[in-house]
Order: C-alpha cells, then structure tokens, then sequence
C-alpha cells in the first residue's frame, strides 16, 4: 500500500504548481499552530526534502513570510527559528476556523451589510480584497454582503481592519420570499459559487482514490513519515478550495453541494493519518527549548472533535 501511497504523493506534488509561502503555511497552521508555532529552519527542510522541496525553497519561502509579516525569526548561533508572529496568529486562527470546522451553523435568516461608499478607491480595494477572504461578497460596487452568524463580531473586525471609519454596517432581515429566486442569482455572481465547486470537485477527485485505499487497507500501519506527507497536502490543497468558500448556509447552496462532500473526505483521511503524522513531526522538529510541545487540546476539536490523544492511544 505505501507504494500506491508513495505514488499518489508524487502525482499530486506535480498535478499542479505549489507556492512555497502557502506550502509552509499550510504546514505551520497544520502541525505547529497548536504545538508553540516555532521551528527550526533545519527541521523545516528535513520535513520537505523527502518530498522534493529543496532546501533553497523552504529559506526563500520561510524568508517571504517573514518579510510578510506572518512569521518572526529568532537567530540563535548559526541556526534560525521561525515563528508564527502576532499578526500571524490572528490569520492562521482565521482560518483554521473554515478549515476545520465539523459543520455549518444553523443560520437566523438575517444579514451583515457593509456599504464603503465612505471608503476612497484604493481603500475599495483593500476592504474588498480583506472582507472577501472572511467570506462577504460583492452585491455591487460599494456593498459588500454576508449572512449574519453567531460567531461575527463585525464592530470588532472593522476595527482591527482599521475601516470603523470609513464602513457603515447595516444588520438587515430577509422577510420578502418572493424574491428568493433573484437572491439566489445574486449570491452565485456574489460568491462566484460554480468556480468554488469546481475546485471542490477537483479535490475530490485527487483524494477520493486515497480514501478508497485507506479503507481497504484499515488495519495496515502507514509510517509517520507518509502520514505526515499525506496530510500536509490533503490539508495543502484543502486549505486553497475552504478559504475561498464564504461557507454559506443551506438555504442558499445548490442541492448536493460539492462543498460538504469536500468536508466530510478531508475529514476521514485526516482522522485516519493523524496520530503517525504527528509522531513525525514531534521526531523531526526542534525549537530553541528542544523539542516541540504537545498538541493543545484545542489541536484535538478539529473536525468536531473526531481526533485522539496520542496519550490515550
């Protein structure tokens, strides 16, 4: 199995091009934000080379996340160790927020409006950009739009986007069904929802044949190293499609939507790797206090919870 495995890893390595900013990113907020979020620059590329990332790529990678402001360094004699830094940490909780979550919440019907008209042009473009990747949409040139949840704290998100002056936010009812169908329409251009199902659609594609294998496979021991490598670009490629997805509820989405089969995949291969990724990274990884802690229990929810201790394994 681990030679069907070994092959899978290098047909999706190549299936596309991979940045190296948003591989290393993915690997930090996988296997080290809730473990101290800080590495070695050694044990970035003992991680990587195996999988064909030279260490070249993981120095200029790691270096333009710095520049960034995603991650801090501390230089110790010769060696340099990352850090996930405070700016960093507000995204990497971000967006481990859609990428793990278990389920949608069950949405009150209302909404969160944003008019920038306030705003000036360059500006435009920097709120659309920043609210369009905490999953509000375009309804027209100065109204962006999000269905209300319980988790939102706009006042606070406006303040930390620095825009509380220059947005007036509107918390509006959707009491008129007639117009259903057009709201519909607005959503899908809003959201540009077929293209967010296509890149669904493409992943299931890749790892549906992983799936498969593990199940045929269910009590064959995969070692950590390939766990590891598995899970980085199952969560890798996963990350690119979720953060994309305004995760809308229900009511609004295609019937069957390719969205929750996405979810309910990533969920099972992950669930299946975990433990033996995580030994791998505890094995390789070295921080300035030696070696990593264990994961935070929070580390245990993703997913709804469905991951094991590796102490109560």
């Amino acid at each position: 199995m681990e030679t069907k495995l070994n092959q899978f890893i290098q047909h999706a390595i190549e299936s596309q091009p991979i940045s190296g900013t948003s591989l290393i990113s993915s690997l930090y907020g996988d296997a080290l934000h809730h473990r101290g979020g800080e590495v070695w620059l050694g044990s970035l590329t003992k991680l990587l080379e195996p999988m064909g990332f030279s260490d070249r790529f993981v120095r200029t990678s790691v270096f333009r996340l710095q520049k960034e402001g995603w991650l801090d360094v501390e230089k110790i004699g010769r060696r340099s160790y990352y850090r996930i830094s405070e700016r960093g940490q507000s995204r990497f909780r971000r967006a481990e927020s859609k990428i793990y979550l278990s389920e949608q919440s069950e949405w009150n019907g209302k909404w969160d409006l944003l008019l920038l008209e306030s705003a000036d042009k360059d500006e435009k473009i920097r709120l659309k950009k920043e609210l369009s990747w905490l999953g509000f949409g375009q309804f027209n040139t100065s109204l962006m739009a999000a269905p209300n949840s319980n988790q939102s704290d706009i006042p606070a998100l406006l303040s930390e986007l620095n825009a509380a002056e220059n947005v007036v936010y509107f918390h509006a009812d959707y009491p008129f069904n007639r117009s259903e169908k057009n709201l519909k329409s607005l959503v899908f251009d809003a959201w540009s929802l077929p293209d967010i199902s296509e890149h669904y659609h493409q992943f299931i594609t890749l790892f549906r044949p992983v799936a498969l294998l593990l199940k045929e496979y269910s009590e064959q021991v995969i070692s950590p190293e390939l766990c590891f490598q598995l899970r980085l670009l199952l969560i890798h490629f996963y990350r690119r499609v979720v953060l994309k997805d305004p995760l809308l509820p229900d009511e609004l989405l295609p019937t069957q939507w390719e969205g929750h089969i996405a979810r309910h995949l990533c969920t099972n291969i992950y669930q299946r790797i975990d433990q033996g990724a995580t030994q791998y990274v505890t094995q390789i990884c070295e921080t300035t206090f030696g070696e990593l802690p264990q994961p935070s229990s929070a580390y245990y929810r993703r997913f709804g919870g469905v991951l094991k201790e590796l102490s109560a394994a």
